[in-house]
C-alpha cells in the first residue's frame, strides 16, 4: 500500500562545517511515514577521537537522537528502518556536525530514505 524503494538523499558538501551544523535534513511528508534505512557521512576527516556526526530527528520541536558516528565514511546500512517517524510536514530527520569540522575539509551526508502511506488503522492517534 502506497510503498516505494528507498533511496539517497543527499545534503550539499559543506566546507569546515561548525558544530550543530545540519548536513542533510529529510521533512517527512503528511500522511505519511518516513523510514530511515541508511546513513552515511562522507569526510575528509581524519578518523580521531572527538569527531563526530549525530543522526537524530526533530519531533514537534524536540531532538530525538537515533545514533552517534565517530568514524569517518562509515555507511549504516539496515534491510529494516531503525528510524521511522509519522509525517506531519513540520517534523524532519537530519544528520548534523556534533563538533566543528577541520579547517580546509568538506563534509557531506546522505539518508537512505523512504516513505508509505499511513494504513487507516494507523492514521488516528489512541
Amino acid at each position: 500500500m502506497g510503498k516505494s524503494s528507498p533511496s539517497w538523499i543527499n545534503g550539499a558538501e559543506a566546507a569546515a562545517p561548525a558544530a550543530g551544523t545540519q548536513l542533510v535534513k529529510v521533512v517527512v511528508t503528511a500522511g505519511r511515514i518516513g523510514k530511515i534505512s541508511g546513513a552515511r557521512i562522507v569526510s575528509q576527516e581524519v578518523n580521531a577521537a572527538g569527531k563526530g556526526w549525530r543522526v537524530r530527528a526533530n519531533i514537534q520541536g524536540t531532538s530525538v537522537i537515533a545514533f552517534d558516528l565517530d568514524v569517518t565514511n562509515p555507511s549504516a546500512i539496515s534491510d529494516y528502518p531503525f528510524f521511522t517517524l509519522k509525517g506531519n510536514g513540520f517534523d524532519f530527520f537530519e544528520i548534523v556536525n556534533a563538533v566543528a569540522g577541520t579547517a580546509g575539509t568538506v563534509h557531506q551526508a546522505s539518508f537512505l530514505y523512504d516513505e508509505e502511506e499511513i494504513s487507516p488503522a494507523e492514521r488516528y492517534d489512541h
